[in-house]
């Protein structure tokens, strides 16, 4: 079932499929998940299905500990217009690492490059550790 932004059960949507997204980043299997936060696996099942299913704030602030991930992120619409509004993606000319940054910053960079009357995009370093490349704007007409 999928719910529009307009429903209340669509926050449940977003994060269910947010911890599915970080369990599977770190490795884990549900039962991993549940066996770390002391809850069942079908508590886990439930959340990342397709079908509505209530769960407290206190227990995805537990998921995102031990996932390690920011709770913020775990409510976080990536298909939504107002999350694609605030970041730009970016990918190396190397190794082809892709990241987004947040538009504020890059608006930042841009001023100060304008500043300096240079006409390049914002670049950053790679992220990857082991790549000397650069990491540029996939679609300079965003900023």
């Amino acid at each position: 079932m999928v719910f529009n932004e307009e429903d209340e059960n669509y926050i449940y949507e977003v994060i269910g499929k947010n911890v599915k997204k970080y369990r599977k980043l770190k490795g884990w299997t549900q039962e991993k998940l549940a066996n770390e936060i002391n809850y069942s696996l079908s508590f886990i099942s439930g959340i990342e299905s397709s079908y509505h299913q209530t769960f407290s704030l206190g227990a995805i602030w537990r998921i995102s500990k031990v996932l390690d991930v920011d709770f913020a992120k775990l409510c976080e619409n990536e298909n939504s217009s107002s999350f694609k509004a605030k970041y730009i993606e970016y990918k190396c000319n190397k190794c082809g690492a892709e990241s987004k940054f947040p538009i504020k910053i890059i608006k930042h960079f841009k001023n100060i490059y304008e500043l300096a009357n240079s006409k390049e995009q914002p670049s950053f370093e790679c992220i990857n550790n082991d790549c000397d490349g650069r990491m540029y704007p996939k679609n300079p007409m965003e900023l």
